[in-house]
């Protein structure tokens, strides 16, 4: 077995207790993230004739459940990425040009606390308000309108900072999803990536340059500590590796060292992952996704600056488990060589509703590569289980924060089977121990003792307290 100290919960009376994470940089918190889970296409979705916080079910997604987000966690799902549009919910009040409407946020923060409370890191960002040029769009990387896309992401991360100040290191903000010309020929790509040729793409990448300041200049002058604090991610032209890559983009100037990441998306190779017809997975496929990633880890991770890959998937396209599994096999293996906590998109859209809605005429038949459905968003349960357990199969265990939480120089240890809490090289005798299983049930409760036999438990997650006359240790035990 192995004991593990660090960023740990434990159970009582149905609360969850958690170690604050705070002072750490963000390359440190990359490490600890492990990997994630999108709750895609539900707070990010908008339409007409849906206001307020029924937009939320507005691309066919139920309600997202605290069910759902407890077993991501438990699934082993360290890291939930929450996609938020906020436009549609906007108004000219109270000094702002876009000010968000309290429903929206007391919903996206209650989704946000069950994340949380299961001591999992969120990723909260700018989802589709891009919109395109010709529909009134939120934000739009060009100079003609740069005033209202940087007035735009300063009025909402204005107010998510100030509605999120108190909370620790686990809410990382993420400035803007995928910003790029919408419909523009070049909307997803652009060439040669060091000097793009296209004038629009480079006069686009130097505006989002810009948004990334104001965003993160927003977060940082709010006030609290918490803030100054905060992990950030700042993406490219379109989130993509390239974007990331041009010598035309570059990170904002930061007040406070060493908390800016990167974010990119990467379903690659990208027709098997997403566009074009149904492809099988190939041997050559590995060296295309090393070709993707290697300069990313070059440029950032080796000076420390992390690189969250916080999009990634290979759609279903009927093609079988088989090639799915080889690609989740590769690249989450891959990622984990180059250093990159990945987060898995999801949508909630499988092959079969896709085919059933090509049969009654609501899906589209260009967006054959949209099937990420991993979840089934009406019961909680796994589409696809095997899948899931493919990602934990290659990450193995998950990382652990080591450190007392207390402040005291005890660590607990495991010796033969027991777990003691030592002190300088000595034992000390446990005044108390509370042992609790992952679903925060009492299984022991020992007085007065000097260890605790633990080789008799089945293999699982439990939680500990250990009481003693010189403080306490709470701490995280796998088995």
């Amino acid at each position: 077995m192995s004991v593990l100290v660090g960023v740990i919960m434990t159970f009582m009376g149905g609360q969850t207790f958690a170690a604050p994470v705070n002072g750490k940089t963000a390359f440190e918190i990359s490490k600890l993230m492990y990997t994630g889970w999108n709750v895609g296409n539900s707070l990010d979705a908008y339409k007409d004739n849906y206001y307020g916080v029924n937009t939320e079910t507005a691309w066919g997604n139920p309600k997202i459940t605290k069910y759902m987000i407890d077993n991501v966690r438990k699934s082993g799902f360290r890291t939930l990425r929450i996609p938020v549009s906020w436009g549609q919910h906007t108004k000219a009040e109270g000094g702002f040009q876009y000010k968000i409407d309290e429903a929206w946020l007391q919903r996206v923060k209650e989704v946000v606390d069950y994340a949380i409370d299961n001591d999992m890191f969120v990723i909260l960002n700018i989802h589709h308000d891009n919109g395109d040029q010709w529909n009134q769009p939120y934000f739009w990387p060009s100079n003609a309108k740069k005033d209202q896309s940087i007035r735009y992401v300063t009025d909402i991360w204005t107010q998510v900072s100030e509605y999120f100040k108190d909370y620790d290191q686990r809410l990382i903000f993420e400035t803007l999803n995928e910003p790029r010309l919408v419909g523009d020929a070049n909307e997803w790509w652009f060439w040669p990536v060091d000097k793009p040729n296209q004038s629009n793409v480079a006069e686009a990448i130097g505006v989002i340059n810009e948004m990334n300041q104001a965003a993160l200049n927003a977060i940082r002058n709010n006030g609290s500590e918490a803030n100054r604090d905060r992990m950030v991610l700042v993406p490219g032209y379109d989130a993509s590796p390239d974007g990331a890559m041009t010598s035309k983009f570059t990170l904002p100037n930061d007040q406070t060292p060493n908390r800016l990441g990167i974010e990119v998306h990467a379903y690659r190779p990208t027709e098997l992952c997403l566009t074009g017809d149904r492809k099988y997975f190939q041997e050559n496929d590995k060296q295309e996704i090393r070709n993707v990633l290697s300069p990313l880890y070059n440029r950032y991770v080796k000076q420390q600056i992390p690189v969250v890959i916080d999009e990634t998937s290979i759609a279903d396209k009927g093609q079988g488990d088989e090639t799915r599994l080889q690609w989740f096999e590769a690249f989450y293996s891959i990622a984990k060589e180059f250093e990159m906590p990945c987060v898995l998109w999801d949508n909630g859209t499988t092959w079969e509703t896709y085919q059933r809605g090509l049969k009654e005429g609501w899906s589209d038949p260009n967006t054959n590569g949209e099937c990420h459905g991993f979840m089934n968003r009406n019961t909680g349960n796994w589409n696809q289980p095997l899948m899931v357990a493919k990602i934990m199969e290659v990450l193995g265990d998950a990382p652990t924060d080591i450190q007392n939480v207390e402040s005291t120089d005890m660590i607990l240890v495991n010796n033969a089977g027991n777990l003691s809490v030592i002190n300088g090289g000595a034992a000390i005798v446990m005044n108390r121990v509370l042992l609790f299983n992952a679903n925060g049930k009492l299984l022991l409760m020992e007085n007065m003792v000097e260890s605790v036999p633990v080789l008799s438990l089945p293999r699982g997650v439990y939680f500990v307290v250990v009481e003693t006359s010189f403080g306490s240790v709470k701490a995280k035990v796998v088995l």
